[in-house]
């Protein structure tokens, strides 16, 4: 297959791409004007141009033949997006075995089994399967057919179309009428079905989940309509479906048994189904409040198991600085390599990367989460790095209701995609007249100390935010802060999607044990004290206090907050078995 000719531009890019790889005299001559080629065709294919699938399948292997993956800029990963899109899928051998190390885990195109263009997802050649790109219908079909074949699901009749996950159809609550028969859904009531669910998972959305541009659908008169998909954040899955007929929506375990997508883990273990009414704010809160609980909203939390060769330990670790860095690459239009030299020789960053995101948050995953990146900000510009804790206050009440209003600040000045407003957030936590929710100015319970506070802190927001408008970019800084908000220093800090289910922990822990609930909720009850909480830092500071600590509790007696198990975050884990020998 002969690829067209390049412009001069394409040619200036390839020198200096080979340039960048240390080879430029094995790529001049013939060699570079392949390699600007190459580099033409995806300039143009980017472009809109018509660009048939077998230049694009050439130009991607003699980019790969040229340039080794790992010290491309990203030209590779594009190409294989884009052929994706045409539909084309490498067999399992080809590119010495290691093609999915920049072919997209997920992509839109057209699905090898329906063949219409949705969002897919790529499954590894296993049980007689090849590698294939599946939507999430067929996928579901396919589910279904390799249980029958295994007589785990004999009872279960084979559909005539993609239809739900058989594991998933929820049989109808006791009370709950069964739907019999029910109308084909109109066009608008499917757009209407679309709206209701984005509604119900905006708080996923918030939180880094991307939500399909198409959901997946089907329809029975027995069941009524569904919609469902995989959401992701990262290589984190979990499978979303919603009945609005029943009124259900179940967000469920990924289901990846077979190792069909190599990267991935589940979000969760146990299904969650939850009831939601076709409208209000109410069903938005219940759903909003289970994904709190089971860990969704806040940043995830992913080990490699044991089990797993080092090979692919390493790559894991790998994977995991791409996925922080590509963005910052892209932000400075520099290579990957380039950009990490530019960050592994700056010696504060550095600093920041050894200890935060390689140590104390070695086991977080690099996504954007919005509330957890406002705790980084809170914790590694006001706590960490200043002068806040050697002008330590009287109490650890006070100084958590001082950490509860810092995080208040930031969480209103990052956005996910604006990323971090610093100089807004200097400016509010700088201000003298800036006081607690009972009136008293934080500038105040520093006494003489104030000024070292000040200007520790304006100066470490002000370092944060070169780096984050000259070198890193919002994305980048943003998972930064992410992982930042989620160490161990952190863990029982407000602010962060656990926090009800971890103060319900602690609330249902001493009444079990027979301690009473402070004043005045041992008149109230702990259905108002959880509902005040939510505000913790305007109760009154006994009951703060009783919080943390549980005075009277002994010493074998139940854990308050500061030491309660609840406040460790749930912990994925990745278990490649399939990328050495197949077996479980």
């Amino acid at each position: 297959m002969t690829i067209p000719a390049p412009a001069q531009a394409d040619l200036d890019r390839a020198i200096a791409m080979a340039s960048r790889n240390g080879r430029p005299a094995e790529l001049y001559g013939a060699g570079v004007a392949e390699l600007a080629a190459v580099l033409g065709v995806l300039r143009r294919a980017e472009a809109g141009e018509r660009v048939t699938y077998a230049v694009l399948l050439a130009a991607h292997d003699l980019l790969h033949a040229q340039v080794p993956p790992e010290l491309g800029d990203g030209s590779l990963r594009r190409l294989a997006e884009l052929l994706v899109g045409r539909g084309v899928v490498p067999k399992p051998g080809d590119y010495d075995g290691r093609w999915w190390l920049w072919w997209p885990k997920n992509g839109r195109g057209p699905c090898r089994d329906c063949g219409k263009t949705r969002s897919l997802t790529r499954y590894s050649a296993r049980f007689g399967n090849e590698y294939r790109y599946l939507c999430a219908g067929c996928r579901s079909a396919e589910r279904q057919n390799i249980a029958q074949q295994a007589g785990r699901l004999s009872d279960v009749p084979t559909p005539h179309k993609p239809t739900l996950t058989p594991t998933t159809l929820t049989p109808p609550r006791q009370g709950r009428a069964e739907i019999t028969s029910v109308a084909s859904p109109s066009g608008s009531d499917w757009e209407r079905y679309v709206i209701r669910l984005e509604e119900l998972l905006g708080a996923l959305g918030w939180a880094g989940f991307d939500l399909p541009e198409e959901w997946d659908s089907d329809f029975d008169p027995q069941h009524g309509a569904s919609l469902f998909a995989t959401l992701w954040r990262g290589d984190g899955g979990l499978d979303v479906q919603y009945n609005p007929q029943q009124q259900t929506l179940a967000l469920q375990p990924f289901d990846d048994v077979n190792g069909d997508c190599p990267e991935s883990y589940s979000l969760l273990e146990d299904s969650i189904e939850i009831p939601v009414a076709p409208s209000g704010e109410q069903a938005v809160t219940a759903v909003a409040a289970a994904a709190g609980q089971a860990g969704l909203l806040d940043a995830t939390h992913v080990r490699v198991a044991d089990s797993a060769p080092p090979e692919a330990k390493q790559e894991f670790t790998l994977r995991r600085i791409r996925r922080i860095f590509q963005p910052a690459a892209a932000y400075r239009q520099l290579p990957l390599a380039d950009l990490l030299r530019d960050v592994t020789e700056n010696e504060w960053l550095n600093a920041y990367l050894e200890w935060v995101v390689g140590m104390t948050g070695g086991d977080v995953a690099p996504d954007i989460v919005p509330e957890a990146a406002a705790l980084g900000v809170a914790a590694w510009c006001w706590r960490n790095n200043t002068a806040v804790e050697d002008h330590h206050l009287e109490s650890d009440v006070l100084m958590a209701r001082v950490n509860i209003a810092v995080t208040r600040i930031t969480q209103k000045h990052v956005c996910p995609v604006e990323g971090i407003d610093w100089d807004s957030i200097k400016n509010a936590l700088t201000d003298p007249k800036w006081a607690l929710p009972d009136g008293t100015p934080v500038s105040s319970l520093f006494g003489p100390g104030w000024g070292d506070v000040a200007a520790t802190v304006t100066a470490e927001l002000d370092r944060w935010r070169h780096h984050d408008h000259e070198v890193l970019g919002p994305e980048t800084t943003l998972m930064l802060m992410s992982i930042g908000g989620s160490t161990s220093y952190t863990d029982t800090w407000w602010g962060q999607g656990r926090w009800p289910s971890m103060c319900r922990r602690v609330i249902d822990d001493a009444l079990a044990a027979g301690l009473a609930l402070p004043q005045p909720y041992d008149q109230r009850g702990p259905d108002a004290l959880l509902a005040d909480l939510d505000a913790p830092d305007e109760v009154p500071a006994s009951v703060l206090a009783w919080l943390i600590d549980l005075p009277d509790a002994g010493i074998h007696g139940p854990r308050g907050l500061r030491m309660h198990h609840a406040s460790r975050p749930p912990q994925r884990c990745w278990d490649p078995y399939w990328l050495t020998d197949g077996t479980p």
